[in-house]
């Protein structure tokens, strides 16, 4: 269906970079009031994903400006700084060859406000369509690219300064935390956690395991960290002390008594983080933030040339929930001492407000209806 022209609508632009940036979009998307248009934009490979996690009416169009990261096959605990920087370029300059058709569309759709978490192009394109534009992101792609492009040379370098020209062009940044300082991108309003806070379906998930309900149980999210390194088999060592580890896909032939598979589409990583006693996963923005809103203590190991990993990390050696693990005891599922004092601790409030999503949407929903108000934040919240 086609609401071309009426005017007082959001668009929301996705990275292609992981599916954490669209949970935490859909966040926001599905607190802004229905009476207020709402625009998806992304890859189309993201679109089925749009539609399992926003529940009020959306439109979804393809767009892509952005890349993300590169990691290594097999490891996203590591980035392939010369590889990311290579397509980033590429991709980039396909966009601003489309963007006088980006401006088009804005202005056909009555888009009124976007939001983009966090590719930049979109940003120029609402300027040039003259409508306010926001980055709603705990970093920016500047930021992570910046290291990696100080040792590439001048290509590289202006690369990353041209994105940093494209992202001056918002409006604001509404920066999600816990983020990178962001300094050079002003004006920046903190917004607190932005999540989709999960159900606690924890009866449920102990009687599908068949599982006494005085056991512990454990997410186990790893990503690609690189599986088949792991080692496990020493997850059954824990077993005997009536620990569980939930997880969605192990590496093949892995069968540890206490590992439990358990279907994505039945069982959202936030539903899992609140539904358990404690997480073993890789520090992500969405992972960490959900259990910083739910209380759920996380394990966690570094990860390599991931700039976003430095605020996440501080972050949660602030809070009590947060408990770091060197890469061997990862590997190796060395996890005695860090279980013992994630299943004892005692995490306390969140180290940020976690209405950061429904503080967004409001702020989104008002400039949407009334452009003048787009640097009114505290009035929003």
């Amino acid at each position: 269906m086609s609401r071309g022209g009426r005017g007082g609508g959001v668009a929301v632009y996705v990275t292609s970079h992981g599916f954490g940036h669209l949970n935490r979009s859909a966040a926001v998307v599905n607190q802004i009031p229905r009476t207020v248009p709402v625009w998806g934009r992304s890859h189309p490979n993201l679109f089925d994903h749009w539609r399992q996690r926003v529940t009020r009416p959306i439109e979804l169009g393809e767009h892509v400006s952005d890349s993300g990261a590169v990691n290594p096959a097999g490891d996203s605990n590591a980035t392939d700084g010369p590889a990311s920087i290579e397509r980033a370029i590429r991709v980039r300059a396909e966009a601003m060859e489309r963007l006088d058709g980006e401006v088009d569309w804005i202005r056909s759709a009555g888009i009124s406000a976007i939001a983009t978490d966090a590719p930049a192009p979109p940003l120029v394109a609402a300027h040039r369509a003259g409508i306010p534009s926001f980055v709603m992101s705990n970093f920016t792609w500047a930021d992570i690219y910046a290291p990696y492009a100080r040792e590439l040379g001048d290509d590289a370098r202006e690369f990353v300064a041209d994105l940093r020209r494209d992202y001056r062009h918002a409006t604001a940044l509404l920066r999600e935390q816990p983020a990178l300082a962001m300094s050079w991108l002003k004006p920046a309003f903190d917004v607190g956690l932005v999540v989709n806070r999960g159900r606690n379906r924890r009866a449920e998930l102990v009687r599908s395991l068949g599982l006494d309900r005085r056991d512990r149980v454990v997410y186990l999210y790893v990503g690609r960290y690189g599986q088949d390194d792991l080692d496990w088999s020493r997850l059954e060592t824990f077993a005997d002390r009536g620990i569980h580890f939930v997880a969605y896909d192990p590496a093949p032939g892995v069968s540890p008594r206490n590992l439990h598979v358990v279907p994505s589409p039945d069982w959202s990583g936030g539903d899992l983080i609140a539904s358990t006693d404690a997480a073993v996963a890789k520090a992500g923005y969405s992972t960490v933030a959900e259990a910083m809103a739910c209380g759920t203590p996380v394990i966690y190991p570094p990860r390599r040339g991931f700039a976003e990993y430095r605020s996440l990390d501080q972050a949660l050696r602030a809070w009590p929930g947060g408990l770091p693990v060197s890469t061997r005891d990862f590997l190796g599922f060395r996890l005695e001492s860090a279980l013992e004092r994630a299943l004892s601790v005692e995490v306390g409030p969140p180290p940020y407000p976690p209405d950061g999503a429904a503080r967004i949407a409001r702020h989104l929903a008002r400039v949407a209806r009334n452009p003048s108000l787009s640097l009114d934040w505290e009035a929003s919240p």
